[in-house]
């Protein structure tokens, strides 16, 4: 069997077969899911180049404070409008839309709540009643506009510490209402907050609106001064996520593109363009890996995702995504024909090994190559994802020695075989 080839290699590490190695990043304390209303990784990844629907070149900003983490080049969203696209996201499902977020076990929310997290969100965007419902607390504008207050909405179990903050924040809005920049603003400075004082394990979700508004209403200049505004308010929310070990994930619902100085993203002449389809996904935090992920991925891989960072079983009953290969550590799972001794090798040394079964999981393995002893035998991996290697039938590659054997006899006495009936006829042929 050819060993799996995948493209990426990090640092050895030690580990066990029965769980994470001491040395490896303590689980996330919770996480942020940030969704940039209309953000195009076009106008913020070195990598493209924006342009006008008439082929002109666009500006780009620079966000210093997500410089680091783990960045994809080329994600998409299938559909690059609101709605479609946040069902999409929570779900892990590409033909997501706001019936199925209703719908039991079907969203990251689920999944998370079943694991013992309570769900909070700040929504400026989105705001359908699905994923209002969804939530354990929750801000959100009626209106989706800079005018008018936040609502809050919670369950009657929601901790008395999460309403608090909550609460604060709802009403510290009338001290950001004067532009889109200080509209995001708010949501980047409460959602920071909620992570420094939250002493519970929590998903938070937060949609900011303010750029998306920018590029309809006022144009691309007010549009990329936008984008540009949201550093500080990263840089903060990044800070506070790397003091309390919390898992930090950003991306959009869909991109931006412009004709003459109207925005546009879901109609005629914009849903096609890729600074319409191509949204940035940056995970920054415990367990992910400082890497720049190549090839075209989907917008549904995002719940798989962080579920899989979170360490939580997916359980997502409709998802057709996948977990990007961003963590630092993954699980290799070695199913056998019997029981035997499998030995995990790294750069010549024993990292794991395990005996007396038929099948192993070997744990929290780092990134990169190693060499498996299977029955002393060697055979060589890379891993960067969670990975199964079964060994049972011979469809797997494997071939056991007492059939390579039975083969072997076989032909040889084949051939055997062959040379005699030959020499038997040829002197038949010569006694005639």
């Amino acid at each position: 069997m050819l060993p799996l080839i995948i493209f990426l290699l990090i640092s050895p590490a030690i580990c066990a077969s029965d769980g994470i190695s001491p040395g490896g990043d303590p689980p996330p304390r919770g996480a942020v899911l940030l969704i940039v209303d209309g953000l195009g990784s076009s106008y913020i990844y070195p990598e493209h180049m924006p342009y006008s629907v008439e082929g002109r070149p666009l500006e780009q900003a620079v966000l210093f404070n997500i410089s680091d983490g783990a960045r994809v080049l080329d994600m998409r969203a299938p559909v690059p409008s609101t709605v479609p696209a946040h069902s999409t996201i929570v779900t892990g499902c590409s033909s997501a839309d706001e019936i199925l977020v209703g719908m039991d076990s079907a969203t990251i929310f689920d999944a998370a709540r079943n694991s013992g997290y309570i769900c909070l969100a700040i929504l400026q965007r989105g705001d359908f009643m699905n994923m209002l419902l969804e939530q354990d607390g929750v801000l959100y504008f009626e209106n989706n506009s800079l005018s008018g207050d936040p609502t809050m909405g919670s369950r009657s179990d929601l901790p008395d510490d999460a309403r608090e903050i909550l609460e604060e924040w709802m009403h510290a809005y009338r001290f950001y209402s004067s532009s889109y920049p200080r509209y995001n603003r708010w949501g980047l400075d409460a959602a920071a907050d909620i992570v420094r004082r939250l002493d519970r394990p929590f998903l938070l979700t937060v949609n900011i609106g303010g750029i998306d508004s920018a590029g309809h209403y006022r144009g691309f200049d007010e549009y990329i001064r936008a984008v540009r505004a949201l550093d500080v308010g990263l840089g903060e929310l990044v800070r506070a996520c790397r003091e309390r070990g919390v898992l930090l994930i950003l991306t959009a619902d869909h991109g931006m593109s412009f004709r003459g100085s109207r925005g546009g993203h879901a109609g005629e002449n914009y849903s096609d363009r890729l600074e319409s389809l191509r949204i940035p996904m940056i995970a920054i935090g415990p367990g992910v890996d400082e890497v720049i992920l190549g090839g075209k991925w989907s917008q549904a891989d995002i719940a798989p995702t962080l579920l899989a960072l979170l360490g939580i079983d997916d359980g997502l009953t409709m998802s057709d995504g996948r977990s990007l290969p961003i963590r630092k550590r993954y699980n290799l799972r070695v199913e056998l024909p019997r029981p035997g001794v499998v030995e995990v090798h790294r750069n010549g040394s024993v990292v794991a090994r395990d005996t007396g079964s038929s099948s192993y999981t070997f744990r929290g393995l780092e990134r990169g190559a190693y060499d498996l002893y299977i029955a002393g035998h060697p055979r060589s991996i890379v891993l960067s994802d969670d990975t199964t290697l079964d060994l049972r039938h011979p469809s797997s590659g494997v071939i056991p020695r007492w059939l390579v054997g039975a083969l072997l006899i076989i032909t040889i006495n084949a051939c055997g075989i062959f040379v005699i009936v030959r020499l038997l006829r040829i002197r038949g042929r010569d006694g005639q």
